[in-house]
């Protein structure tokens, strides 16, 4: 609790305001987001990138992934908006 709180005051301090995205992982990345509330509503600062959003829910930097934020393919140095909807698929295969 101490450490959140920590969070919101620094967060006032530096004018930053939190906003929400949901979240969604499919396959093996799912495992990541299973904590997440049933609708995978989670809590970031404005400003936040995909790479900072995988590096809280602990995805590994060298884990093979493709990333869709609102139905269209992004890279981790895409700046998340409120009510965005970050999507996590393994790499397709085959042919």
């Amino acid at each position: 609790m101490a450490k959140y709180l920590e969070k919101i005051v620094w967060h006032l301090k530096k004018g930053v305001t939190d906003m929400f995205i949901k979240v969604r992982g499919y396959i093996f990345l799912k495992r990541y987001t299973d904590h997440l509330p049933p609708q995978g509503e989670f809590q970031i600062p404005e400003g936040t990138t995909v790479a900072a959003v995988l590096n809280q829910l602990k995805v590994p930097p060298e884990m093979e992934k493709v990333v869709f934020v609102n139905g269209r393919h992004r890279t981790e140095n895409y700046i998340l908006q409120p009510g965005d909807i970050l999507v996590l698929f393994p790499p397709l295969e085959g042919g």
